[in-house]
């Protein structure tokens, strides 16, 4: 059960403050995108704007992994230039160690940021980085597939 227990829980992606970033030694952020970081099919508001210009003022990477098409990873990272990978395969990691490489990113100072244990804690767990689990984003919004796997994940959290 341990590989579905996040290490750190925040409401929001915008609550994870660059302090604290500091203080866990992050120099790379592997998020997922919908759900995490806006809802399905939108771009990123305000928030998250401001949160990407704070964590390039640190020079915190942040890449978006997603299960997602590479057409929607494009049509969020293009806008903001920052590098995205759709059909991740999460929570496979054989893809995601690739990316990793070619974003000289090691797992000791690399953080994985989703808002699903199975996809996202689990994948960031196999890894070996920290994990950050947020609260979704517009979650009425999602996919029928997505409701479900919640309702799975409710019955592990009872077991934290």
């Amino acid at each position: 059960m341990s590989y579905f227990k996040p290490d750190f829980l925040f409401e929001h992606f915008s609550d994870i403050k660059l302090n604290w970033l500091e203080e866990q030694r992050v120099k790379h952020i592997f998020s997922d995108l919908d759900s995490t970081l806006t809802g399905h099919g939108k771009l990123g508001d305000k928030k998250f704007e401001n949160w990407l210009k704070s964590l390039r003022e640190y020079d915190i990477q942040l890449i978006i992994l997603s299960n997602n098409s590479q057409g929607r990873v494009d049509r969020f990272t293009e806008p903001y230039g920052i590098p995205g990978y759709g059909m991740a395969n999460k929570p496979a990691t054989t893809k995601i160690k690739g990316i990793m490489e070619e974003q000289n990113a090691v797992p000791e100072t690399s953080l994985f940021l989703g808002d699903q244990l199975f996809t996202d804690v689990w994948c960031g767990k196999r890894l070996g980085m920290k994990t950050v689990l947020v609260h979704p984003v517009n979650p009425e919004h999602e996919p029928w597939n997505v409701a479900l796997k919640r309702k799975l994940e409710t019955l592990i959290r009872r077991r934290w």
